[in-house]
């Protein structure tokens, strides 16, 4: 897939953009790096053509871009202008929840509808916020690639470590239920995953302005996510006149596998399709 990198206002911001049809502008979560894929690629199969926008810190965009969620919606409006687009469905997925809330809040005309997927709609808890400052600090570079050589000698042990803080249920339980697609899924993302100084960034963004979306939003919380609390989910309906929230029966943080991800598969559809 062909990179592009637009050198914005504030600095370099990277991109792809595919497809043809309605444009849906992706918004991936922490850690994710250009090579993770948690089945939104597909959308492109499905009519849509798909834009995915770097964060600040991932891949190659610079912090510059947007050191608070509304800097980066200000960058992301001028990678909208450069390709001409005039108004884009968004999807933003955990981490980057406070981004796509920026941009409809302070973009509404720019933006169709907003999905919001196991995302954050407000600041992150202490607890795990302390933890990951210590994780992916200054020793980011070490941790990350001794969690990558792990994965590739004892996967099991490094996913039972990493999921323990995605999801409510015994973690044990948990992975012998999975298939071997899902598993698959959670090795593929788990080694796509670099979190770069782009998750450190994601730590500092709080949301200001769920009060002012106007889009309509559906959000896709699971009861079992422990990395995001379905509080989110929550908060996002009793905030958001024009909200949805959709009930994800997953066992954890990753809505996109599991019993019901046909389910969340065909909601998002559905929700896309409504304009």
């Amino acid at each position: 897939m062909t990179t592009t990198l637009l050198d914005s206002t504030n600095g370099i911001v990277e991109f792809t953009y595919i497809g043809e049809g309605p444009p849906v502008l992706l918004l991936k979560g922490g850690h994710c790096s250009r090579d993770t894929d948690l089945s939104h690629s597909s959308l492109v199969y499905e009519g849509f053509s798909l834009l995915t926008i770097s964060r600040p810190g991932y891949d190659y965009t610079e912090p510059s871009t947007g050191r608070t969620p509304d800097e980066f919606a200000d960058t992301i409006v001028e990678v909208l202008d450069y390709l001409r687009l005039e108004r884009v469905h968004v999807i933003a997925v955990s981490a980057a929840g406070p981004s796509g809330i920026a941009l409809a809040s302070r973009y509404p005309q720019r933006v169709d509808r907003l999905v919001l997927e196991a995302a954050l709609t407000g600041a992150w808890d202490r607890k795990t916020r302390r933890k990951a400052l210590m994780m992916f600090g200054p020793a980011e570079k070490m941790v990350t690639g001794s969690l990558k050589f792990m994965l590739k000698l004892f996967p099991d042990l490094v996913m039972k470590q990493l999921l323990a803080d995605m999801t409510t249920e015994d973690v044990e339980d948990y992975l012998k239920h999975l298939s071997a697609n899902d598993r698959r899924f959670i090795y593929d993302m788990l080694a796509t995953s670099q979190p770069g100084r782009g998750f450190i960034l994601d730590l500092d963004h709080d949301v200001t302005n769920l009060d002012e979306l106007n889009v309509p939003v559906l959000g896709m919380y699971s009861q079992k996510d422990r990395s995001v609390p379905y509080t989110n989910a929550l908060l996002l309906k009793s905030t958001v006149p024009d909200c949805e929230i959709y009930e994800v029966n997953a066992d954890s943080h990753l809505i996109w596998i599991g019993k019901d991800a046909h389910d969340v598969w065909n909601k998002r559809l559905e929700f896309l399709n409504q304009s």
